[in-house]
């Protein structure tokens, strides 16, 4: 570098008469001159039998100046102990652009007697000075690196001169700015700002520096790598621009070691701790994002690279990782969440793992950021069809209570989760408080895996009564299913009946379903059994019959259900889809139906209705049902299919209609249609049990639809109809020779026939004149049409003219369609023999 002319003042300070000491005079009068005095006296009062101490060089930033003086013992003065003071002051900005300060220093008094008399302001040139360093550099710079508490002491006084300046010569402008070394006796005299990095101090009082480092001058090798640099063997030029690419300036001894640091992680291998340590310095360092934004951004992602392969101890340690000094820090956490979710929670981890997932819920033992991906990372995790990271929960939770309730807050609240935590429940846990797992589950609602912890720490019955104690939520099953899991079917029926839960009654219906055996001796008397019956019919239908004798249970049930007594309606409901709704053969069934719940009552009514007419085509005498039932067998599908089943007896199927006193008789003709349609002939037997159906029911329309319809052609059922002839008019009965007629009551007949044809009578239409006869010879108008027909035929049946014959054949010219004046006009006792 080539020579600058610098601006020098000086001053010199002493005793001032009546003052002590001060200034006593300078080259110019600016007020810091003065102000400076006291830092140009002893520091304190010199140990008595000390010696050897002057004359001293001292050196000191203040404001933006640089002193730099030489102090002397002043034997003249007036009392003793005070000193004489040659200083230069100079501008900082310039002292820092000095590489030795031999040449300032030859510009001080060299002894008392040369202080000058009179000051002048200098311009010196500040070209360098080479010389050889001293000899006590490096044990020196070992002491100023060694991190101890500062100041380094020197001892002794002479030589010190040398030592600063060699020591300077190897500081770059930002450490000059803050160095600052001095003459000292006691460690109580260290107390200005900023504090001396060098003093000496004779070596008769070294014991007084215990607690700080001593140089070594016999040290030949730098003990550390700053060390090297401040003595001038290693270029401290790269760390310079690494501080300067990061926006900061090296201006003390622990920065310039953390920078060095700094770049030898920076410059070493892709080691995930060196890069970690890294990062931790350049965030200490360079806290402002905008600054050293390139080499941040380079540091991260070189980092991130590494991440994937941080093992669980790696993890950890980054927990104290603020990154403030970073503008964007995302992708690193990315990188840890992905690292968290992607573990193998191997057991060899586990020590490990533990701390980690504790501190991610203490914000005292770890940054937001961190705490916040390892919680996303366990929470990714969790929802992973895979079962380690629960395995791994469940073997924390036998060594850190901490640990595992950590855990337990972070997974996520997902029913999913919970199942597969549940799932990896030990079979045995051994924990001296058990409070310690239950309490993070229930804080959790997580009611499955608290069941599951219980059944793993106590046995079947107290497990049960714990879990029911938090567990009431009687929608909710999954507890109890999980706190049941290790309990027989035997066990879990115990249960039920014990604790009357509706959901342990589900619970033992599911148990049920797959052992019946377990229900073989109920008898229904408690209502819990009826549940647990109930439940596992809607399971299994099959099951109706698990009981050893399901019909008497049944009628047990129906029985307390009359009484009044309690009755599970959900057991009513599943028995109404089973055989057992088919209650024929139940006592008291017509009191039973008013009892039975609305919504069962019709599937009751139709299972019993379907079995009574199964009975009924069997052949058994079918009994005659109450109404309620028979309205039920009236409205069966499976009525109209029996009665039209050909195969079937007709003497079933009538008399199947012969208990059924509400069967219309309009369903029973075309019932019938369909049965002589299908059928060609009925044997005597059926002909006369259809007579007598008829007859007894005064089914005039069945009869007549019998005679008009078939009687005729079907000569089988004339037994039947016989048995139903009073239903049938005289015509009829006289006409298919049902019943024969007496002489006069055909007479009657006739009589009766021709008043609906002629109301009038006998002369209505000049009938009796057009016959044969006179009008005269009948009855007056003045009488009824039927008075006068009866006299008139009386008369007739007498021999009276007109005759029968001649009478009736007149009538069937007027009405050729009527078949009744036919028959009369055939019968014998009517017209007479010819």
């Amino acid at each position: 570098m080539g020579a600058k002319c610098m601006r020098v003042e000086q001053a010199v300070y002493g005793e001032v008469i009546g003052r002590g000491h001060g200034l006593i005079r300078s080259s110019t009068n600016t007020p810091l001159i003065a102000s400076i005095a006291s830092k140009l006296d002893l520091p304190d009062a010199v140990p008595t039998g000390v010696q050897g101490w002057s004359p001293f060089v001292r050196g000191f930033p203040i404001d933006d100046h640089y002193v730099l003086a030489r102090t002397f013992l002043d034997s003249s003065a007036s009392r003793g102990g005070m000193v004489l003071s040659h200083a230069l002051i100079v501008s900082l900005d310039d002292m820092c652009e000095v590489e030795s300060l031999a040449v300032l220093f030859e510009q001080l008094a060299s002894t008392v007697t040369d202080t000058p008399c009179s000051v002048a302001t200098l311009e010196l040139d500040t070209a360098n000075s080479s010389q050889a360093s001293a000899a006590d550099l490096i044990g020196t710079v070992n002491a100023l690196t060694a991190q101890g508490l500062a100041p380094v002491v020197r001892l002794g006084v002479e030589g010190f001169e040398h030592l600063v300046d060699s020591l300077w010569r190897n500081l770059w402008p930002a450490l000059k700015r803050n160095f600052a070394f001095r003459l000292s006796f006691d460690t109580k005299d260290v107390v200005e700002q900023p504090t001396p990095m060098l003093i000496c101090t004779p070596e008769k009082l070294q014991a007084r520096w215990t607690k700080h480092p001593i140089v070594k001058p016999d040290d030949q090798i730098p003990s550390f790598e700053t060390a090297g640099i401040l003595c001038g063997q290693r270029d401290v030029q790269p760390i310079l621009s690494l501080a300067e690419d990061l926006g900061v300036e090296v201006n003390s001894l622990m920065q310039l070691s953390r920078f060095e640091r700094l770049h030898t992680f920076l410059s070493g291998g892709e080691s995930l701790d060196n890069l970690l340590a890294a990062i931790r310095l350049v965030d200490g360092l360079s806290n402002q994002p905008t600054l050293g934004a390139s080499i941040k951004k380079k540091l991260i992602s070189r980092f991130n690279v590494l991440i994937p392969g941080a093992s669980c101890k790696q993890l950890l340690t980054m927990r104290n990782l603020k990154l403030s000094g970073f503008a964007s820090s995302r992708q690193l956490w990315s990188a840890v969440e992905l690292l968290v979710s992607s573990l193998r929670f191997d057991p060899a981890d586990d020590g490990a793992f533990m701390e980690i997932v504790t501190a991610s819920v203490e914000e005292d033992l770890a940054y937001a950021s961190w705490r916040a991906a390892v919680t996303a990372g366990l929470s990714t995790a969790a929802r992973r069809d895979s079962p380690t990271l629960f395995r791994a929960v469940w073997r924390w939770a036998k060594d850190s209570q901490d640990a595992f309730a950590a855990v337990i807050d972070i997974l996520p609240a997902d029913a999913i989760v919970e199942q597969r935590l549940a799932r990896e429940v030990p079979k045995k846990l051994h924990v001296d408080t058990p409070d310690f797992l239950l309490s993070p589950l229930l804080k959790k609602c997580w009611l499955t895996a608290y069941g599951a912890t219980l059944a793993a720490m106590l046995p079947p019955g107290d497990a049960i009564a714990q879990q029911l104690k938090v567990d009431m939520d009687p929608a909710h099953s999954n507890g109890l299913r999980s706190v049941l899991r290790y309990s027989s079917p035997t066990q879990t029926l115990e249960y039920a009946l014990l604790h009357k839960d509706s959901r342990l009654v589900g619970l033992c219906a599911e148990q049920a379903a797959v052992h019946p055996k377990i229900m073989s001796n109920f008898r229904c008397d408690d209502i819990t059994e009826q549940q647990i019956w109930g439940a596992a019919i809607v399971k299994d239908s099959s099951l109706w019959n698990a009981p050893s004798n399901a019909h008497r249970v049944r009628d047990n049930v129906l029985a307390q259900l009359v009484e009044g007594l309690p009755v599970d309606a959900g057991l009513l409901e599943a028995l109404a889809q089973t055989p057992l709704a088919d209650l024929c053969d139940t006592s008291e069934r017509a009191r039973l139906w008013s009892f039975l719940p609305a919504s069962q009552r019709d599937s009751y009514l139709k299972a019993t209705a379907n079995g009574w007419l199964e009975v009924a085509t069997k052949g058994a005498v079918a009994t005659i049902p109450e109404a309620t039932l028979e309205h039920a067998i009236m409205a069966s599908s499976n009525l109209r299919s029996i009665l039209d089943k050909s195969s079937e007896a007709v003497g079933a199927r009538l008399a199947i209609v012969g208990a059924l006193p509400s069967f219309p008789e309009e369903r029973f003709i075309t019932w019938l249609s369909n049965l002589l349609t299908s059928t060609r002939s009925l044997s005597n037997v059926d002909s006369e049990q259809l007579g007598t159906l008829v007859a007894s029911r005064r089914w005039k329309r069945a009869a007549e639809y019998l005679s008009e319809h078939h009687a005729a052609r079907r000569t089988d059922l004339m037994p039947g109809l016989r048995l139903c002839a009073d239903l049938l008019s005289f015509y009829t009965r006289w006409m298919l020779g049902i019943s024969k007629p007496s002489n006069a009551e055909k007479w009657k007949a006739f009589e009766e026939e021709v008043l609906e044809l002629y109301p009038s009578g006998p002369d209505n239409g000049e009938l009796w004149s057009r016959a044969g006869g006179k009008n005269s010879d009948l009855p007056g108008g003045a009488q009824t049409g039927a008075s006068r027909w009866h006299t008139a035929l009386s008369a007739v049946r007498l021999g009276g003219r007109p005759s029968a014959r001649n009478l009736l054949a007149v009538m069937c010219q007027d009405f050729p369609s009527n078949e009744k004046l036919r028959l009369y006009a055939s019968d014998w006792d009517i017209v007479g023999w010819r």
